[in-house]
């Protein structure tokens, strides 16, 4: 259930650069405050921002409010950036930080009753189909259940794909860390979902169509 990538609805901005150049070059463009810098950064790393916050938040708006957000604290903290070889790393980094806060803070206000979250979210779809758009609603409350980090981490491996080590080192937490919250949240995500007929039974005729 990804978000398609080509449907991001984010501006390319001109760069101005004739040039493609390399994730290093142009964090240290970046850092030195070339004028085509920024616009270049957004265009080659916006589509990723907003695909991991898309899967792990279950909303258009809200993962065009992060991506912002991240760009914005992205480009106020560009020095800090020690290795320009690390520059995705370092742009995923800030993404992950940002969606854990917003998954926090959207499950500390859910407890306090100051919002209506506890509605099925919206969820982007390219399938036209009802019943596909129900279930993605009805599979993003179950993750509303998790918690940050077993949300970010069975987002990261099992919608975003990243593998056990990429998604150790997004969160800067390490393996052995990773493997037991995915196993915690893969069990309860499972569980929860058998506990649903209309899902489990959905679930069930995809994995037979493969």
């Amino acid at each position: 259930m990804p978000t398609d990538r080509r449907r991001v609805p984010l501006h390319v901005v001109p760069s101005g650069a004739r040039i493609d150049p390399s994730d290093a070059d142009l964090a240290r463009a970046l850092i030195a405050g070339e004028t085509w810098a920024a616009a270049a950064t957004w265009n080659r790393f916006a589509p990723t921002v907003y695909g991991i916050a898309g899967r792990a938040l279950g909303r258009d708006t809200e993962a065009e409010d992060v991506t912002q957000e991240v760009f914005y604290r992205l480009f106020a903290r560009i020095g800090t950036l020690k290795n320009p070889d690390a520059f995705r790393s370092f742009v995923v980094s800030f993404a992950i930080r940002i969606v854990k806060w917003e998954l926090r803070r959207r499950r500390a206000r859910r407890w306090i009753m100051l919002s209506d979250l506890d509605r099925l979210p919206e969820v982007p779809s390219t399938d036209g189909d009802a019943e596909s758009r129900q279930v993605l609603r009805r599979f993003y409350a179950i993750l509303d259940k998790l918690n940050a980090r077993e949300r970010l981490v069975f987002a990261l491996r099992h919608l975003e794909s990243m593998t056990l080590e990429e998604v150790a080192a997004a969160l800067d937490v390490s393996l052995s860390t990773v493997k037991r919250t995915l196993s915690r949240a893969s069990a309860r995500v499972t569980e929860w979902i058998e506990g649903d007929a209309d899902l489990a039974n959905y679930f069930e005729g995809k994995r037979g169509d493969l």
